[in-house]
């Protein structure tokens, strides 16, 4: 596979960590209201632009975090402005399930209103969480005016699976069962947002706090979940809580490479809180609103995902309706926000040709 130009300018500053001429600007959008920071990333080349508007996910960093500041200091270098709002409920790990929209809405027209952007409509990236938000926000007519294009890295499709495969590793497709380690910050998050929702744990307020918290250090630290580093954290948490706490603290934060001791309970547990929060937010479920996307989808998910399953991408692509024209590409070379580790040099050849049609549909697709 041939690299396009805007191909090779984004992998040529990619692989130099996001290194390019790229000017980078701090300004500020009106989103549902409200005055949000928004970090625009123009182009040096002064002729007028594509636009992209891109979404950060549930991370403490927010549109700081490394791996995507990378990927958006390249975007631009290929030749694009890229806009990138924060959206606050996300970085304190809080949901906010207007904001993928309101974002993108608030984005679009500020890049409409840039000389740099040239007219016609701009696209849509969305990491993670803000992955599958930003598919359910192009699904209404309101942003299909301004949206042509909506690329979704890690995105995840069916809440029963994803958040069942969070805590058990257990996750399908196409009838053959698959397993991972899970990342348990996946586990921490729901815990924080949905614990005491579920029945029977509505007095777990102290197990929802410890599970805020320890998100919210990995995120500070920048530093894996599963990393040995937090077990310290993770006892110390324990010791404050009531003996039925600390056995649900069990199934969410079981010490490095273990899995929690009792997998049903671990199960029932991923299973009543994936239906509270059903309950509580229906509009997490993207799965009513896909057929609705128009434009250019570009689905893109890494095989070694730990926090969110791949097969949940493929799930996604199934629901599209073929006016999307969806694409989609499964690759080796990062999983959700982390880079791939050692791979042969003939497998490292398959994958990065791949990663380089990805680009090439998605920089075309604006």
């Amino acid at each position: 596979m041939i690299p396009s130009v805007r191909t090779a300018r984004f992998l040529r500053a990619y692989l130099r960590g996001g290194a390019g001429p790229v000017r980078e600007e701090e300004t500020h959008l009106e989103v549902g209201g409200e005055r949000r920071e928004a970090t625009l990333y123009l182009p040096h080349r002064p002729r007028p632009a594509p636009g992209w508007v891109v979404l950060h996910g549930l991370t403490v960093p927010g549109r700081r975090h490394r791996a995507m500041t990378r990927f958006v200091r390249s975007l631009a270098a290929s030749g694009a402005a890229v806009l990138v709002p924060d959206v606050p409920a996300w970085r304190e790990l809080r949901l906010d399930l207007d904001a993928a929209r309101a974002s993108i809405v608030a984005g679009a027209r500020h890049l409409a209103g840039r000389p740099e952007v040239r007219p016609g409509g701009v696209g849509a990236v969305g990491f993670s969480f803000g992955a599958t938000h930003a598919l359910m926000a192009a699904a209404d007519p309101e942003v299909q005016r301004d949206v042509r294009a909506v690329v979704s890295f890690g995105g995840y499709c069916d809440v029963r699976r994803m958040v069942r495969c969070t805590f058990t590793g257990e996750h399908e497709w196409d009838g053959e069962g698959h397993a991972i380690d899970p990342d348990p910050y996946g586990r921490w998050i729901l815990a924080a947002n949905f614990l005491t929702q579920v029945p029977g744990f509505e007095g777990m307020e102290d197990v929802r706090a410890a599970a805020h918290a320890l998100a919210l250090e990995a995120g500070r630290r920048g530093v894996m979940a599963w990393e040995a580093e937090f077990d310290a954290l993770k006892r110390e948490l324990r010791a404050g809580l009531s003996p039925a706490g600390a056995e649900v603290w069990d199934l969410l934060a079981p010490p490095t490479g273990t899995v929690p001791a009792d997998l049903e309970a671990a199960r029932r547990l991923a299973d009543a809180m994936a239906e509270a929060m059903l309950q509580r937010f229906p509009g997490l479920d993207p799965r009513p609103h896909l057929p609705a996307l128009r434009g250019r989808i570009i689905l893109s998910h890494g095989r070694a995902d730990r926090l969110i399953p791949y097969t949940e991408t493929l799930r996604l692509q199934t629901l599209l309706p073929p006016g999307a024209r969806p694409s989609v590409t499964i690759t080796g070379l990062f999983a959700h926000s982390a880079h791939a580790g050692w791979m042969h040099p003939l497998e490292r050849a398959r994958e990065s040709a791949q990663f380089i049609r990805l680009m090439n549909d998605a920089l075309s697709a604006v």
